[in-house]
């Protein structure tokens, strides 16, 4: 039996009742995780440090395969570090030992870093894709999900997207992931491996780097600094980092091999509507000088459409952009980069 809600249509299917009472559909199972071996490429990034504590709580055994321990955000009794390269096959070789699912988010993610160190980009996203698949086909890991972008659909005039809609890379980040994705496909068919892809929307919450939009803005209204910022009207669609890898969990548990995943809000924001909605959260006046000169916008318009999850895996977001807005404030106060200011 399903009960539904009736305030918004997104938000339908939310709990399965039962004879164990009520659980929210769309949850990973426990018991599927528990004692799983998991490596996590990328734990020392932002969604990757997140995903690897959301699995330990869900009771795997997570390794978080890292350049260096130094800079991993996650911990846990639970969570063990490889460190290695993923332009190093044999290092990867070696952390996939005895790993029941794969998550790869291993990449350069940066916009400007992207585009000033193309080779490396191209060969950390695509070719460490590639090392990748080939050591999780040595190992015969019975999982893999490869963690893609919203980016690779480049410039859309239909929204919002959804996953059957014909990728257009426009610069080496979104051609470099676009890549892994054709690799990670080509895998799954020549070999028969188990692979799922994600492509999220963009997501934001505690520990992200001060290069996005979101705590860009947060670390300097929260300094009473002026909002330098470029074109107010691009739209993008924000969701919180929890629904996010609460995502992947789910295609690691049963998502289809060969099938691409939306993650996101399905809603349109601009980014004035971002920057004064952060400010209100804030309570604070902002300084806003807009300059929409400042950086050509490649994209214009960035929307998805999770129909397509929310139907197959009952996946949904659960964290409105307010309350998510409220909780990465709240971290990014007791943050050093702030208390000295």
């Amino acid at each position: 039996m399903w009960l539904r809600s009736a305030a918004n249509p997104y938000f339908q299917n939310e709990f399965e009742v039962g004879f164990e009472g009520i659980t929210l559909r769309g949850d990973p199972d426990s018991g599927f995780w528990k004692g799983k071996a998991t490596l996590v490429t990328g734990a020392t990034g932002f969604a990757g440090g997140h995903l690897a504590e959301y699995l330990q709580s869900l009771g795997a055994d997570v390794r978080c395969f890292v350049r260096s321990s130094q800079n991993l955000a996650a911990r846990g009794p639970r969570i063990k570090t490889a460190v290695g390269d993923v332009q190093d096959y044999q290092s990867l070789v070696e952390a996939l030992k005895g790993v029941d699912v794969a998550f790869h988010l291993a990449a350069i993610t940066v916009i400007p870093e992207t585009r000033a160190k193309v080779f490396n980009t191209f060969s950390t996203n695509a070719l460490g894709t590639l090392n990748l698949l080939m050591a999780a086909r040595e190992r015969h890991v019975p999982k893999v999900v490869y963690v893609s972008t919203c980016h690779v659909y480049g410039k859309q005039t239909h929204v919002p997207i959804r996953e059957d809609t014909p990728p257009k890379p426009i610069d080496i980040y979104s051609a470099s992931k676009l890549a892994g994705e054709s690799l990670a496909l080509s895998f799954a068919e020549m070999y028969e491996m188990d692979i799922s892809i994600s492509r999220a929307f963009n997501h934001f919450g505690p520990r992200q780097r001060p290069d996005f939009l979101i705590p860009s803005v947060i670390l300097r209204l929260l300094k009473r600094e002026p909002l330098k910022m470029g074109n107010p009207r691009p739209t993008r669609d924000f969701a919180y980092v929890d629904d996010i890898i609460r995502g992947y969990a789910l295609l690691g548990e049963k998502g289809e091999s060969s099938e691409v995943y939306h993650f996101c809000s399905g809603i349109e924001r601009t980014v004035r509507e971002i920057a004064e909605t952060i400010a209100e959260v804030a309570s604070v006046k902002p300084d806003i000088r807009w300059n929409p000169e400042a950086r050509r916008v490649d994209i214009q318009r960035s929307v998805g459409d999770y129909s397509k999850v929310r139907k197959e895996l009952g996946w949904q977001p659960r964290v409105d952009f307010e309350d998510a807005l409220k909780k990465t404030l709240a971290w990014y106060k007791t943050q050093p980069m702030v208390k000295k200011a």
